[in-house]
C-alpha cells in the first residue's frame, strides 16, 4: 500500500458498513418465489434459494475450461477485491471479496443455458419480444417493417449508378462533339460529282462494253476520291448503243447492254448506303423535238389564298402557289425515275428547242415534282436564249446551272470568263443557284489528248476544285485519262468518241476495266498518272472541310459578299484566292505552260503552307517557284 502511495492508516481502513451496503440488492430486492433466471447475475442453488453475487474487475481475464474449472475460477479470484474511495456522500467506500463459485459462474460460457428458451414467443408488459424486437401493433405504420438496411443499399447503388451514367453520357457528348463548326449548306452545293459514261467505266460481263453493275464494283474507288454524288451520262436504249448514245429511243428504259431497271434501283441503293447521290442526265433532244405548251402558262393553280377582314380582327393566309402538272414525257419521266431512287436530273437538249416561250413555267413544274431535296440542273446555254423576264423566273426554279469552262484558250480568257460569270445573273450567292462547273463531259473533248501532257488535265481539275459552286469530275481525269490515241487512223468510225475512252485502274487491282481476253469496245489510252489520284481526293477533303473554298460568298445579314478573287499573271498563270471570315485563306497558282516560272507575288501575299503533299513545306511568295502545267495550293499565313 505504502509503495503505491496509498496511506495505511488503521483508521481509515477498519470501517464498518453497514449490513445492508454488504449484502447484494438480489436479496432485499427479489422475492423468495421469483425465478432466479429472471436476473442473470443472480446464481440458483438447489434447494431454490438464490445467492448474492459478487464481481471481480470486469479486465480480470478468466479463461473458460470445462477441463479444468478449479483452474479458471483461480484466475478469476486471485485479485477478488475491490477498492473504492469514499464519495462526498453518506458512503465512504466498499469493498466486496468474490467468491470463487461466483466468478465462475459468471464467466463460464455455460451458465446461461437455463435462459434459453427458443419456443418462446411471449412478450413483457412493455411490449418487447424474447428477442428484445418491438411487437408491431394493428396501428403501425407499415413502412416501419420495411427492410430499411436493403432499401439503404439499393438507393446508393441507384445513386452511383446514376451519377456514373451521367458521366458517361457527359464524356460521351464531349468526344462526339465536332472539332470545327462550319456553315451548312445542301448537300449539292460546294460538294463535288463525278461523271460516268457507264459503257466506258467497267464492265463485269466481259463483252467489252461497261455496265451497271460495273459501276457498282466501283463504287468504293469513287467514295476513296471523296465525291458527293455519281453523275450518270445516257444510259438509254438506242440502236447501237454505246456508239449511238445520242440518239435514245425511251426516256423511261435502260440499254439493255448496261442492265435493267432493278440494277439501277441497285446502284442508286449502294451509293445511298455510302452516303453518296445519284444524278441522271435526260437528253432530250432530239428525242422530243419540241417543247410544248405548258398548261401551267395560262393558270396558276392556288392551294390556300384566302383573306378576310372584320372591323375587329385582320386575318390573312397564304400559301405558295404550286404549278400545274403537265402531263407529257418529261414530266412522266421524272416521276417514273424518283422511284427508283434517283436523286437529281440534267435536262440536257433544251437550247436546241426552237421555242421557249414556256420554260419558266415547265422547269417550275420539273422543280415541284423534284422537291427541295433534288436537284435540278440546266446548262448555261439556256439561260442565254432567255429574255431578262423569263430568266429571272427560270432562275427561281434552278438549283445549278452547267458552265463549260475551256480551258485550252488560255489565262487571259479564263480570267475575263470566270470574272464574268461572278458577276452575272448566276453570281455565287447563297441562297440562290449555283454554277456546276465542267472541264469535259461526253460532248465535250477529254482535256488529257493527243499533243497535251496528262499533267495539263490534273492541273486544271486542281484550278477547278478552287472555284465556287459545284465542280463536276469527268471520269478519268482525276488520273489523266487520256484520249483514244489513233496514230494509224485504224478507228475513224469511231472518231467522235474517242474521248470516252475505256478507264483504266490500277495493276494491283484484281480486274482490269475487261478480262484479257476480250476486246474493249474502245481501243485502250495510255499515259494514265496514278499517283494524281492522291492529290485529287486530298483536294476534295481540303474543299469538304474548308468553308473558304466551298462557300461561294459571304453572307452577312441581306449582304452578299463575293469571297473569290480571279487573278492572271503573264499568259499562262491563273491566280484564284478563296476567303471566308475567321478561316484560312487558301490561293492556288496554277502554270498551263510549258515553261518554269518564277514569280514575285510579295505585293498580295508573304507566304504560306504548302497543301496536299503532306509535308506542310514552308513557302514565301517573294521566290515562287512553279513548274509546267502544275497546280501549288497554299494556305496563307494569317
Amino acid at each position: 500500500m505504502n509503495k503505491m502511495g496509498i496511506s495505511a492508516d488503521p483508521a481509515l481502513l477498519d470501517v464498518e458498513l453497514p449490513h445492508t451496503l454488504i449484502e447484494s440488492p438480489s436479496v432485499s430486492t427479489f422475492m423468495p418465489e421469483e425465478e432466479a433466471s429472471i436476473c442473470p447475475l443472480l446464481s440458483s442453488n438447489t434447494n431454490g434459494s438464490t445467492t448474492p453475487m459478487t464481481f471481480s474487475h470486469p479486465l480480470t481475464p478468466c479463461i473458460d475450461n470445462d477441463n479444468d474449472s478449479n483452474t479458471s475460477a483461480n484466475l478469476c479470484n486471485e485479485d477478488g477485491k475491490v477498492e473504492t474511495s469514499s464519495s462526498s456522500g453518506s458512503s465512504s467506500g466498499i469493498g466486496m471479496s468474490v467468491p470463487d463459485a461466483t466468478s465462475t459462474t459468471l464467466f463460464n460460457k455455460h451458465s446461461y443455458k437455463h435462459l434459453q428458451n427458443n419456443n418462446s414467443s411471449t412478450q413483457d408488459a412493455n411490449g418487447h419480444g424474447p428477442n428484445g424486437n418491438l411487437q408491431l401493433g394493428k396501428d403501425t405504420p407499415s413502412f416501419v417493417s420495411w427492410n430499411w438496411p436493403l432499401i439503404r443499399k439499393c438507393t446508393f447503388f441507384v445513386f452511383m449508378s446514376s451519377l456514373l451514367a451521367m458521366c458517361a453520357v457527359v464524356v460521351a457528348m464531349i468526344v462526339t462533339l465536332p472539332k470545327v463548326c462550319n456553315p451548312k449548306t445542301m448537300w449539292y452545293r460546294g460538294s463535288v460529282f463525278y461523271e460516268i459514261f457507264p459503257a466506258s467505266f467497267q464492265d463485269s460481263d466481259n463483252d467489252g462494253i461497261g455496265d451497271l453493275r460495273g459501276v457498282v464494283k466501283r463504287l468504293d474507288y469513287i467514295k476513296s476520291l471523296g465525291v458527293s454524288a455519281v453523275r450518270l451520262n445516257s444510259i438509254f436504249p438506242t440502236s447501237h448503243y454505246p456508239e449511238d448514245f445520242n440518239h435514245i429511243a425511251s426516256l423511261m428504259e435502260v440499254s439493255k447492254v448496261l442492265g435493267n431497271l432493278e440494277e439501277v434501283q441497285q446502284l442508286s441503293q449502294s451509293l445511298h448506303a455510302r452516303n453518296m447521290s445519284l444524278i441522271l442526265d435526260l437528253p432530250l433532244y432530239p428525242f422530243i423535238k419540241e417543247l410544248g405548251k405548258s398548261e401551267g402558262a395560262s393558270l396558276i393553280k392556288v392551294l390556300a389564298s384566302t383573306a378576310s377582314n372584320t372591323s375587329d380582327t385582320e386575318d390573312t393566309t397564304t400559301t405558295t402557289a404550286r404549278p400545274i402538272i403537265t402531263v407529257n414525257l418529261i414530266t412522266m419521266a421524272l416521276q417514273h425515275w424518283i422511284k427508283y431512287g434517283v436523286n437529281g436530273f440534267y435536262i440536257k437538249g433544251l437550247e436546241h428547242f426552237p421555242d421557249l416561250e414556256d420554260i419558266e413555267y415547265h422547269l417550275a413544274e420539273w422543280k415541284d415534282i423534284l422537291g427541295n431535296e433534288r436537284v435540278l440542273i440546266i446548262s448555261e446555254e439556256v439561260l442565254q436564249r432567255l429574255n431578262k423576264a423569263q430568266k429571272s423566273a427560270a432562275l427561281q426554279h434552278i438549283d445549278l446551272v452547267d458552265v463549260y469552262l475551256n480551258v485550252f484558250n488560255g489565262t487571259i480568257y479564263m480570267e475575263e470568263r470566270l470574272n464574268d460569270l461572278l458577276n452575272s445573273d448566276i453570281a455565287p450567292k447563297d441562297p440562290g443557284v449555283w454554277i456546276h462547273w465542267s472541264l469535259g463531259s461526253v460532248d465535250k473533248p477529254r482535256m488529257a489528248r493527243e499533243g497535251v501532257s496528262s499533267n495539263f488535265s490534273i492541273t486544271a481539275t486542281l484550278m477547278q476544285l478552287m472555284l465556287p459552286g459545284t465542280p463536276s469530275i469527268f471520269y478519268g481525269d482525276e488520273i489523266g485519262l487520256r484520249a483514244v490515241d489513233d496514230h494509224l487512223k485504224e478507228h475513224n468510225e469511231t472518231k467522235h468518241l474517242h474521248h470516252l475512252s475505256t478507264m483504266q485502274w490500277p495493276l494491283n487491282f484484281t480486274q482490269q476495266f475487261t478480262t484479257r481476253e476480250t476486246l474493249p469496245w474502245l481501243p485502250k489510252s495510255s499515259g494514265t498518272s496514278f499517283d494524281d489520284y492522291t492529290l485529287v481526293s486530298r483536294m476534295i477533303a481540303l474543299r469538304d472541310r474548308s468553308p473558304s473554298i466551298y462557300k461561294n460568298a459571304i453572307c452577312k445579314g441581306d449582304t452578299v459578299l463575293p469571297n473569290t478573287a480571279i487573278r492572271r499573271s503573264g499568259d499562262d498563270i491563273l491566280i484564284v484566292e478563296r476567303i471566308y471570315p475567321r478561316r484560312n485563306t487558301f490561293v492556288s497558282v496554277s502554270n498551263f505552260g510549258q515553261i518554269r516560272v518564277t514569280l514575285d507575288m510579295t505585293s498580295k501575299f508573304y507566304s504560306g503552307i504548302v497543301m496536299l503533299h503532306g509535308n506542310n513545306d514552308k513557302i514565301y511568295f517573294s521566290d515562287f517557284q512553279i513548274g509546267p502545267t502544275e497546280s501549288i495550293i497554299v494556305r496563307l499565313d494569317k
